[in-house]
């Protein structure tokens, strides 16, 4: 059913958008159901050797808990739900430690390896990573991964019930009860006894605790019309050689649906692909590639922008562009994806990232209220709404103080705190990303707050100069902070010549330096070195996941540019008012009331208030990607002549982490897919390389050796339709 245009607009602006959902978490992987552990793709390990070893290193840290097996023999001490590499290594370690437990399985052991297509090759990546339990795991095929496994899985001895499956678990005292249905005997290819199980019974176990590794692959997507429940229609595709001969219609755009139709088509099939998009933008390059030539050269047919309505007997009903057609059909794939068994999780209790309760409303609401009260105070603002009496009016003057060698008050304390977050969380970062470019990053932030964005201007300054906070004209340039472009012989003293120098040197960084900057660096200037940028990417961490994404997200970035463009009238009329261009009486009151307004609706509110205090919701870019017009600067620059891009490699598995971490709300993953390059001309990229840590396959990399040049397609307040091309 389609959604309604408002809702559409919410849930493109949604924080969850694009983004894998998890359960939440400890650091140990228990969920907030304390006893229920969760290891594999739920877990945000969805790389086959990386589920592996979290199953098993899970269960090490359980049976330490535990501090052996339980004295009760009715009471397992671990429940397994699933049989995928996660619950496999948990068995591992349970074997290795002693610990009594079974596996239960719903279909059978790597299910969903084995439906992969037929000599799928599958890579054991990443190389650094041993296999737990001496259990054998080579770069294979599927065909020979799985035989391998099945013998492996003989020789451990697994306890493995299947198929079987768990349908609820509740705690009791200090164990869990745990309901489960057997299948029918024989509905599966078994190589391990389901032992007693008889068909479609119901069962019921004891556990001190569950280990879930059943995956996020829960469900299958339906199309929701009718006939799609029928036995020619199916979900997968393990061997195209079954359709040889026969007219077959695939429905999806993604790479299962575009490998499955060629292979199809290169077995012999007749195959009609129909996708409700003008084209595969989510397949991977060399896959669009495959079937736009096919194609091309007659050996499939494609309806792009059509929409299967009907499955009968013998053929199915598209509709395209108004229009329906029959298409004749022996076989129908319909294969759109899965999606998360929520059902299940919340019938366990499980939260999930993102939900909604009541302590996490009063989470960000806290939060917020201690960043508007940090930032009223840091700013010498009165406390909404701004009145002489407001409740930390004192504060004001209690933070006064004489250091000797100045006069500090409230803005020098915050300033303090800033950098304390900066270096207590910048180090925490440090040791989180074990890649050198993040520690250089992190290093970087944290060494030019000390020393540009705190040290010099409110420490060393002070001894040399009369106005030290001028310095902040090369660390904080222009449109960042209006005031760096500004000067006038009246403040200072009469002295024209200094005032001069003080305007060619915020000239010269906004101008010149930072032009400088992006064309070898991009907008990196807001990942290694700007002071908003350095609390978002240490204290922010935290939330960098929370990032919007969808259409209304990346429309709402031109907002900085509206901002880039108020920034200069503001200037220019703060500058007459200084050096009286023209007549300063006639633009006197436009002058105040462009400069209040956009002091306090920018400056404060945007840059400090709702830019950090939204962290725990929105992400930790919420200034930096819709409102900075620095950046937004550096954007035009930047689609007009930097040389830096990410590049992918044609590694990539579609697991997310890329799109998950990405802070600017950008799907990485497309890119990466695609083999396309991302750059400034097509995305909002501050080139931070979180996506290359986080990849477990090393697609991606930055490069510098201008690869592509670029075409500015349009304006400053034009939708950007920047053209790359191989130069």
């Amino acid at each position: 059913m389609a959604l309604p245009e408002i809702l559409k607009v919410e849930l493109e602006f949604s924080s969850k958008l694009g983004v894998r959902e998890l359960p939440q978490l400890d650091a140990n992987n228990q969920s907030n159901v304390k006893g229920i552990y969760v290891v594999g793709d739920l877990a945000d390990a969805p790389i086959i050797k990386v589920a592996l070893r979290q199953g098993y290193d899970v269960v090490e840290h359980l049976a330490e808990k535990l501090g052996g097996t339980g004295s009760d023999p009715e009471i397992l001490d671990i429940l397994i739900i699933g049989a995928g590499p996660a619950g496999i290594g948990a068995a591992l370690a349970c074997n290795a430690k002693g610990l009594s437990y079974v596996v239960m399985e719903r279909e059978k052991p790597f299910a969903t390896i084995q439906n992969f297509p037929k000599a799928k090759l599958i890579f054991s990546e990443p190389k650094q990573f041993e296999n737990p339990g001496n259990f054998w795991f080579e770069d294979a095929t599927k065909e020979e991964l799985t035989e391998r496994w099945a013998e492996a899985l003989d020789d451990h001895s697994l306890r493995i019930q299947q198929p079987e499956e768990v349908i609820d678990a509740k705690r009791s005292g200090d164990h869990f009860v745990v309901s489960t249905r057997v299948g029918k005997s024989g509905l599966l290819d078994q190589h391990i006894p389901a032992g007693d199980a008889t068909a479609d019974a119901e069962n019921t176990y004891k556990a001190r605790r569950i280990v879930l590794a059943g995956g996020k692959r829960g469900q299958l997507n339906k199309l929701g019309i009718p006939g799609e429940e029928r036995e020619n229609v199916h979900h997968l595709l393990k061997d195209p050689d079954d359709f040889t001969g026969k007219k077959v219609v695939v429905v999806g755009g993604g790479d299962s649906a575009v490998e499955a139709a060629c292979d199809i088509a290169d077995a012999g099939g007749k195959v009609l692909v129909s996708y409700r998009k003008e084209e595969f933008a989510r397949a991977k390059a060399r896959n669009k590639a495959r079937i736009e030539s096919m194609a091309a050269d007659g050996r499939l047919e494609l309806a792009m922008k059509s929409q299967v309505q009907e499955i009968a007997d013998g053929g199915v009903t598209i509709a395209t562009g108004g229009e329906t057609r029959q298409a004749e059909a022996d076989d129908v794939l319909v294969l759109i994806g899965t999606r998360l068994p929520l059902k299940f999780l919340r019938r366990l209790g499980i939260k999930m990232q993102g939900d909604m309760d009541f302590w996490r409303v009063a989470w960000i609401v806290s939060f917020a209220l201690i960043t508007y009260g940090f930032y009223c105070l840091k700013a010498k603002q009165d406390l909404f709404p701004f009145g002489e009496t407001h409740p930390l009016g004192w504060m004001h003057d209690a933070l006064k103080a004489d250091l000797g060698f100045r006069t500090v008050d409230a803005s020098f304390w915050g300033t303090c705190i800033y950098a304390l977050l900066i270096g207590v969380f910048g180090m925490r970062a440090y040791f989180k990303y074990p890649l050198a470019q993040q520690k250089r990053r992190y290093i970087s932030l944290i060494v030019f707050q000390w020393t540009f964005l705190f040290g010099i201007p409110e420490l060393l300054a002070p001894l040399i100069i009369e106005r030290p906070w001028k310095l902040y004209a090369l660390s904080v340039p222009w449109p960042l902070s209006i005031w760096s472009l500004i000067d006038a012989p009246d403040w200072a003293g009469g002295d024209t010549v200094t005032a001069v120098l003080w305007l060619g040197v915020g000239a010269l960084s906004a101008f010149v330096l930072i032009p400088l900057y992006v064309r070898y660096n991009g907008e990196r200037f807001c990942s290694y070195m700007c002071g908003c940028g350095g609390l978002a990417e240490t204290l922010g961490d935290f939330w960098r996941h929370l990032a919007p994404r969808g259409r209304t997200a990346k429309q709402s970035e031109w907002f900085g540019r509206i901002i880039l463009v108020l920034a200069v009238p503001v200037t220019l009329l703060i500058l007459n008012d200084a050096w009286v261009f023209i007549a300063k009486d006639a633009l006197y009151s436009t002058k105040e009331f462009a400069q209040s307004w956009y002091g306090l609706m920018v400056d404060f509110w945007l840059a400090s208030v709702v830019g950090v205090a939204l962290y725990p919701y929105l992400g930790n870019r919420v200034w930096c990607r819709f409102f900075c017009p620095l950046r937004a600067w550096m954007e035009v620059l930047a689609r007009k002549f930097s040389k830096i891009t990410i590049h992918a490699n044609e590694k990539c598995i579609g697991c997310g982490e890329c799109t998950r971490y990405c802070q600017m709300g950008i799907d990485v993953q497309s890119f990466a897919q695609r083999g396309a390059l991302l750059h400034n001309g097509n995305s909002s990229c501050i080139q931070c390389g979180i996506c290359i840590q986080v990849c477990p396959m090393e697609v991606l990399s930055i490069e510098r050796d201008r690869p592509v040049s670029i075409s500015l397609g349009g304006g400053l307040l034009k939708p950007p339709n920047a053209t790359w091309q191989r130069g």
